[in-house]
């Protein structure tokens, strides 16, 4: 009853999630590279201070260096490449879901030339596209555009939601685990209060203060999903129920995928190892949620099925 299915596996859309794929793949190793220096080079520093103490104002040479570094170079330079693979992600939700594209929020699209650089990157890793074929689920060929592109809203936050309070719960488990063994090692190796601190809270704390950061950030990510999926939920209710107009019903999607836009621009990452880990268990949970709905709607169809043809 729609072309969701067709449309997302044309090569011009393809290239697209290939595109935003790469950038995102390239922002995460920025942000990569700024934890190695921000941690574990933090780590080294603070251990070599403890056996050679006039290497002090080297380390707090380094730390300044790096903080400054973060500020000029390595945040903004993230923020624009998260930016331009947020609007990527967005020509393509808007010509596969059939939505008019909100010029207010991609005021300056991004340069067929871009996408090609960057889709031709990641070919060269996957040249087949393999994870990138049925974005949505199959299943939503079922139903008309207007109800379809809402199954595919909440499987966009559904999806995040999930993958994000996973991360947040391994990052703390990790954090405390880490933190326990190295205060049992402290115990074992009988260090004074002073060496204590030196030697293994003072390495410790950037670990701590950046799983911390993660797991709030995160956090709140998915909290924010939770709430535009419950709204997507709400919408999905009304449409089935025949109590809004397809004019409504548009409009309300248009909202709502502007609110899903401005969380990919300003949303924290998530490392691709971590999302591979994850991809298959949550992609059969997804299937099957989006066949729960169109079962749902199937059954109500003669409520519907004259405002959403």
């Amino acid at each position: 009853m729609n072309t969701i299915i067709q449309d997302q596996l044309t090569p011009k859309q393809l290239d697209r999630l290939a595109a935003q794929r790469q950038i995102y793949s390239d922002v995460k190793t920025i942000q990569a590279v700024y934890m190695i220096l921000s941690v574990p080079c933090v780590i080294v520093w603070s251990l070599l201070i403890v056996f050679i103490p006039e290497l002090t104002s080297y380390a707090a040479l380094w730390g300044i260096t790096v903080t400054l570094l973060g500020i000029v170079i390595f945040t903004p330079w993230q923020n624009s490449l998260k930016q331009q693979a947020a609007k990527i992600q967005e020509l393509f939700d808007c010509d596969v879901l059939q939505l008019k594209c909100s010029e207010m929020k991609v005021s300056r699209k991004p340069d067929t030339e871009t996408i090609v650089e960057a889709s031709s990157k990641f070919r060269r890793k996957e040249p087949e596209y393999v994870s990138l074929k049925n974005w949505y689920p199959v299943s939503v060929g079922k139903l008309p555009i207007a109800l379809a592109r809402l199954v595919c809203q909440r499987t966009n936050c559904w999806w995040d939601a999930k993958l994000r309070r996973r991360y947040a719960m391994a990052i703390i488990i990790v954090v405390i685990i880490l933190t326990i063994f190295v205060f049992l090692l402290s115990l074992i190796g009988g260090f004074s209060l002073d060496k204590f601190i030196l030697a293994v809270l003072t390495p410790l704390m950037p670990i701590i203060l950046l799983g911390t950061q993660h797991y709030i950030e995160n956090t709140q990510s998915a909290t924010l999903l939770d709430d535009l999926k419950e709204s997507t939920e709400k919408l999905w209710e009304q449409a089935i129920s025949g109590k809004i107009t397809l004019k409504i019903l548009e409009t309300e999607s248009r909202e709502l995928q502007d609110e899903i836009y401005h969380h990919r621009c300003k949303s924290p990452l998530i490392f691709d190892w971590i999302y591979r880990i994850f991809r298959n268990p949550h992609e059969e949970q997804m299937n099957k949620g989006a066949d729960s709905l169109i079962e749902e709607a199937l059954k109500s169809q003669k409520v519907w099925q004259k405002k959403f043809p």
